[in-house]
């Protein structure tokens, strides 16, 4: 089969299974963020052109080693030779919505937060933050607001912005 009908195909399946499941959702209680060394999943969209460099202060601003935070870089050409990166596309994904084992270090374990780092409506990149297991996520506008519980109103490549609301968040969260 063609890959672009292939991959058409498969999006309208993961999105189905992917408004099935959101609705299916129940509802979290937000829960505060642990005091001491929280871990973090990053879901990066590529085509924000940002590398792993300009994320260094999510370690800062959360008092956590690096190695607490996770990368998942969506449709990222790049090959990462770290343990906490990892690079994933559509292919990664079958018709079913299950994610290939490779992933697992990734979309098993639970986070305390989940930061949703794409502003684009790909159902590729939702239906990931919705597989992750995690007690408290964070997004961009315009995507589903039900799919995250704290929502910024910028372009998440203003990285300064984004410094300032992250230890705002951080401050409310932990008292």
């Amino acid at each position: 089969m063609n890959d672009q009908i292939k991959n058409f195909f498969k999006k309208r399946i993961l999105k189905f299974i992917y408004k099935k499941e959101l609705k299916n959702r129940s509802k979290r209680n937000v829960k505060k963020l642990k005091a001491n060394f929280p871990s973090i999943l990053v879901i990066i969209d590529a085509q924000l052109n940002l590398n792993k460099n300009d994320l260094g202060f999510l370690a800062e601003i959360f008092t956590i080693s690096d190695k607490k935070i996770n990368f998942l870089w969506y449709d990222s050409p790049l090959v990462y030779d770290f343990f906490n990166h990892e690079s994933i596309d559509i292919d990664d994904i079958d018709f079913y919505g299950r994610v290939i084992n490779k992933f697992d270090l990734f979309l098993k374990k639970r986070y305390d937060v989940l930061i949703n780092f794409y502003n684009r409506e790909s159902i590729i990149l939702k239906f990931l933050s919705l597989k992750a297991k995690h007690n408290f996520s964070i997004g961009f506008s315009p995507i589903d607001i039900e799919l995250n519980d704290l929502v910024f109103d910028f372009d998440p490549n203003n990285l300064d912005v984004l410094k300032t609301e992250l230890i705002k968040y951080r401050e409310v969260v932990s008292k």
